[in-house]
């Protein structure tokens, strides 16, 4: 880690605004002037943390869940072992288990399949159809060849839906987070090393549940009691109710709805480690983290600032940077080699006013939460083209951030923010990203198009040991150095076209335009 902090009590993390000599501004934007109050009080950014352990837990279908779309899978089930065995841990309300199992090897005789194979033929083809059937789902598959040893198949597949031996269908068993005001962002954390995937999705406010998004975990984070681990966070908005599906590798927690109500009874099996790890760990040690930033648009946040031959940036106290929050001055590296591309792996649903609550919400997870002591990357661009200051330290200085595992030294980490993996990056955010690179790497007398020799440092998640030598394309993604997606598969596609307007060339940005028209923006910068 870069700071080193003794573990805060939880939690509130606050953010305050330092108020400028003059109580009223001119907002600089592409409409006309507007006088600006910054004598206001901009509420606390707040955080809350609660144990998973203590939601509510539900039963969801696999395929009216859309869980199935988002490639979760249940594993594996024995009907005839289906309860949880007994743990030493305290288990989620609405997750008792009501037996322990005998050897959950053993098999249901009612498992088994049969099968029955019908025959018929004609003067001028023959076909045979053959039906599987088990206990747990139903599955048919028609193949038809004809004397001219012509093959023409026709196969009708469907996900097979487990059961209890009395014919209960089996769901994935996920949590419920309901609250009575707005859910900004979330994330979740952990204080020991769990192998644990988060998924959320976020009721609308028309009712309508949205899809379903995974959540990275947060760059250079490794769990510890000093140091907790967690998820990059993500936006939500204005949603009142969320729910959170833990998944180890893929495979979702398998339990049933009980017969005369009551809590959802989990399924056991083939699928026991699986449960036992997922209910020991993620239900058990994970905490949901609830983060409330509020925006300071009305205190003048919109007033840029130039950077010497380089675009406009907002700067931290711009966007409402509390530096009181942070524990320790800023770690400078000799040289800037390289430069390494993430993506929020958040919402792409924000307005340019939000990405100030973005960026404040951020900042506030990394610097308490996470106690990482200030938000981990140098640089935050929008899909509006809105360039965020991050670590504190100078954007012409070599500060080392806090963005990936291992090769934070002498490298710039610029964050993209939204969910590449779901939508490729705006144009506008394209053109500011190599705006800034194209800068920062020329001050550092580097060509954006060649290579960087970074030595890595070591890191769990890292795909190169400590010592290690590297040598990667200068402007790289999150992905090249570890084990992550990041920044999305979009957003890596996109490098190549970065690299290119980064070092002058003529490449024509995406057509692309961010989803939601601005109000009250923050300017984007210009060349």
């Amino acid at each position: 880690m870069r700071y080193a902090r003794p573990k805060p009590s939880i939690v509130l993390a606050t953010i305050a605004i330092v108020a400028v000599a003059s109580p009223l501004v001119v907002s600089v934007s592409k409409h006309d002037p507007e006088l600006v109050d910054r004598t206001k009080k901009v509420a606390d950014t707040t955080i809350e943390q609660v144990p998973l352990r203590d939601l509510s837990t539900v039963v969801l279908d696999m395929a009216s869940s859309g869980l199935g779309a988002a490639g979760i899978k249940l594993p594996k089930i024995d009907p005839n072992q289906f309860p949880l065995p007994d743990l030493t841990v305290p288990l989620p309300s609405g997750l008792v288990p009501t037996a322990t199992p005998s050897d959950s090897s053993s098999t249901s005789t009612s498992s088994s399949p049969t099968a029955t194979t019908t025959t018929s033929s004609s003067p001028d083809s023959t076909s045979t159809s053959t039906t599987t059937t088990t206990s747990d789902s139903t599955s048919t598959t028609t193949t038809t060849s004809t004397t001219s040893g012509t093959p023409r198949s026709t196969a009708r597949a469907r996900a097979p839906q487990p059961r209890m031996a009395d014919g209960r269908p089996v769901g994935a068993a996920v949590t419920t987070l309901r609250r009575s005001t707005p859910i900004k962002m979330l994330a979740f954390t952990w204080d020991r090393p769990v192998d644990v995937d988060m998924f959320v999705r976020a009721k609308r406010p028309n009712g309508r549940w949205g899809a379903w998004t995974a959540l990275e975990q947060a760059a250079g984070s490794e769990a510890s009691p000093d140091h907790p681990a967690g998820t990059e966070p993500i936006w939500i908005g204005n949603a009142r109710e969320v729910q959170i599906a833990a998944t180890d590798n893929g495979l979702a927690i398998p339990a049933a709805e009980p017969q005369g109500g009551g809590p959802a009874q989990l399924a056991m099996g083939s699928a026991s480690e699986i449960i036992t790890k997922l209910v020991t760990t993620a239900l058990s040690a994970i905490k949901a983290t609830l983060i409330s930033p509020e925006s300071i648009l009305s205190l003048g946040s919109s007033l840029l600032t130039p950077l010497l031959g380089g675009p406009s940036v907002v700067a931290r106290a711009q966007w409402g940077a509390d530096e009181a929050i942070r524990c320790s001055q800023p770690t400078f590296s000799p040289t800037v080699r390289g430069a390494i591309l993430h993506h929020t792996a958040g919402s792409n649903e924000y307005t340019a006013a939000q990405s100030v609550e973005i960026v404040r919400g951020i900042y506030a997870y990394h610097a308490r939460t996470l106690n990482w002591c200030d938000i981990g990357y140098n640089v935050l661009v929008d899909k509006y083209g809105q360039i965020f200051e991050g670590a504190f330290g100078g954007l012409d200085r070599n500060v080392e951030g806090t963005h990936t595992g291992g090769f934070n030294k002498s490298t710039v980490g610029v964050s993209m923010i939204g969910n590449l993996d779901q939508t490729p990056p705006t144009g506008a955010m394209v053109a500011a990203v190599a705006r800034f690179l194209r800068w920062r790497l020329g001050k550092a007398g580097l060509n954006p198009g060649g290579t960087a020799n970074l030595t890595s440092e070591g890191f769990s998640g890292s795909k190169f040991p400590a010592g290690a030598q590297t040598t990667l394309p200068m402007i790289a993604g999150h992905r090249d150095y570890n084990s992550t997606s990041c920044p999305g598969t979009h957003g890596y596609s996109a490098l190549a076209q970065i690299r290119g307007l980064a070092g002058g060339a003529s490449v024509k940005p995406p057509e692309s335009t961010p989803s939601a028209t601005p109000t009250n923006p923050v300017p984007v910068p210009s060349a």
